[in-house]
């Protein structure tokens, strides 16, 4: 007789029960229970990490190389490799809970609607063409603007007869929970038609509930939606076939733009209403790099400039004699706090600023005691340890700082230990810094390439433009200290913030704008950085700090 037992997750107090075949994490996404896990369940790092009370299954030998022996004997563990023998208590850190919080992608002010999306017939009754949409709910007729990416999702209101954008909100990717990056979730979905769905479900989810809280619960205001996002996260959203983007040479199922009657995803809108898709480029380079495209290039009609959206898959334009090429570079999710010891999202509690002089002095996110490391944490603790000497060219971490300790056999500089029980230290590790030396090394990489195949060289721009959330937060200066840039004026260095999502804003009301961006993907040379003779010696050159 197979013998079931108790699972108890604190502090939510959300109960399961097992009989020891399932994981942790299985346990927990089965009661509702989002434990972060940003390598997908593989056991590749510790965002899942739980403490244990009660019935504590012993450390496998992966679990030792992730923990120190106190804190295996305190109960913590990995969700994702630990099996429980028996009932017990699980602490769920705030670090490894799959936190509702994202901050940097907000849009606001207004779009240009040269042509409008939407013709009126009657008072609550428009055409789309030949489509009859409505009734519409007052006030609108609205557009939901989103900007579906890897980690955050944002969403904005745009009225579609003013263009005026009267909201925008943002919350965590759901998706986050099957894995940080688009390779984890592609692996989850090949799984079975269940998890493919699974994830589908996930996104439409969180576009549901974005378009009902900025509706005021009426989202049949909503009479348009346009989404861009990757072209992976793109597929699952649409329920497209995924197994060609998971091998070489990694093509989307579509690469046009679709449009698809937002009740077929069951979203709930003004009858008639239309989710448009926005096109891609190729299986790595999809419609969130084209929207940002779109809205740095009406900025930047001319010129010579390199447009740089980081994220855990970073893309970079460079326009040079009215051409633009692009590349993508599998940067991973370590500048988002992914894949690294203390690494969490952008949330209240999260590093955020370093500066390392004869203490260490750091700022969080919303000021609260730090209990993990966002993305511009990330770059400002290896900057800083950069300026102090502290690491070398080769991202070898120096003893010598009373913050930098070895401790089993690693090195590490506290951010905090103040040996509060069951909560793990901060730390920033060896390990983590080599993360992070290969993430730029993948970034100037890319940018090198580009420029190498127009003949020109760094110093021959106008501008770098950096886009994203990420790219609106960090310090300019931690970024040249690590060499994730070429030395350049500063001055040319442009921090535009959520391209993609202003750029969103545009297609969502006009036609106009969808014609210009179906014109760039068609007209964007893409290179494929793999195949570049010079890639792999130009990699290695830039992965020294």
């Amino acid at each position: 007789m197979t013998n079931i037992f108790t699972v108890e997750f604190l502090p939510s107090g959300v109960c399961g029960t097992s009989s020891g075949e399932r994981s942790l994490l299985e346990i927990s996404r089965g009661v509702g229970l989002m434990i972060e896990s940003i390598c997908g369940g593989h056991g590749l790092c510790r965002s899942c990490a739980v403490r244990i009370e009660g019935n504590l299954p012993p450390p496998s030998e992966a679990e030792s190389a992730v923990f120190t022996t106190e804190e295996l004997a305190s109960g913590w563990r990995r969700a994702c490799q630990c099996h429980p023998i028996g009932s017990c208590k699980v602490h769920v850190s705030p670090r490894t809970t799959c936190a509702q919080f994202s901050m940097g992608k907000e849009v606001a002010g207004s779009v240009a609607i040269a042509e409008p999306i939407l013709q009126r017939a009657t008072e609550q009754f428009w055409y789309r063409g030949m489509r009859r949409v409505g009734p519409v709910a007052a006030p609108g007729p609205f557009g939901l603007a989103v900007d579906l990416g890897t980690t955050n999702i944002a969403a904005a209101l745009v009225d579609l007869v003013e263009g005026e954008i009267v909201g925008s909100a943002t919350k965590t990717n759901p998706q986050v929970a099957f894995g940080a990056d688009v390779i984890s979730r592609l692996e989850y979905a090949l799984r079975g038609e269940v998890q493919t769905r699974e994830l589908q479900l996930a996104a439409i989810s969180a576009v549901a509930e974005l378009a009902r809280g900025l509706t005021g619960e009426s989202p049949a205001a909503i009479a348009e939606i346009a989404v861009v996002g990757n072209t992976v996260v793109q597929h699952l959203l649409l329920g497209l076939p995924i197994e060609s983007l998971v091998r070489a040479p990694y093509e989307p199922a579509v690469l046009h733009a679709l449009e698809i009657p937002a009740e077929n995803l069951g979203l709930l809108c003004a009858p008639g209403a239309v989710l448009y898709c926005a096109p891609s480029v190729a299986g790595f380079v999809g419609g969130d790099h084209l929207s940002a495209l779109l809205d740095v290039a009406a900025k930047y009609p001319n010129g010579r400039w390199a447009m740089l959206d980081i994220g855990t898959n970073t893309e970079i334009a460079l326009q040079v004699d009215d051409k633009i090429a692009c590349v993508s570079c599998a940067s991973g999710p370590a500048f988002e706090g992914g894949k690294l010891i203390c690494g969490m999202r952008a949330g209240p509690g999260a590093v955020d600023r370093v500066t390392i002089k004869e203490t260490v002095e750091l700022s969080t996110i919303e000021h609260t005691p730090p209990i993990g490391i966002c993305g511009s944490g990330v770059l400002s603790v290896v900057g800083s340890l950069k300026r102090a000497g502290l690491v070398d060219a080769r991202g070898r971490m120096q003893l010598g700082h009373p913050s930098i300790r070895e401790r089993d056999a690693t090195r590490e500089i506290v951010l905090r230990d103040d040996g509060t029980q069951g909560v793990l230290p901060v730390v920033f590790t060896q390990s983590d810094v080599r993360a992070v030396q290969l993430a730029k090394a993948a970034i100037r990489t890319g940018l090198e390439t580009l420029l190498e195949d127009a003949g020109i060289e760094a110093r021959d721009l106008d501008r770098i433009v950096i886009a994203g959330a990420f790219g609106t937060f960090v310090d300019i200066e931690d970024v040249f200290a690590i060499g994730l840039l070429p030395d350049i004026p500063r001055d040319r260095v442009v921090q535009v913030g959520n391209a993609a999502g202003a750029g969103v804003c545009r297609l969502v009301a006009c036609a106009s704008a969808r014609r210009e961006v179906d014109a760039l993907a068609k007209g964007v040379r893409y290179l494929e950085l793999a195949k570049e003779p010079s890639f792999q010696k130009t990699f290695i050159a830039r992965s020294a700090l």
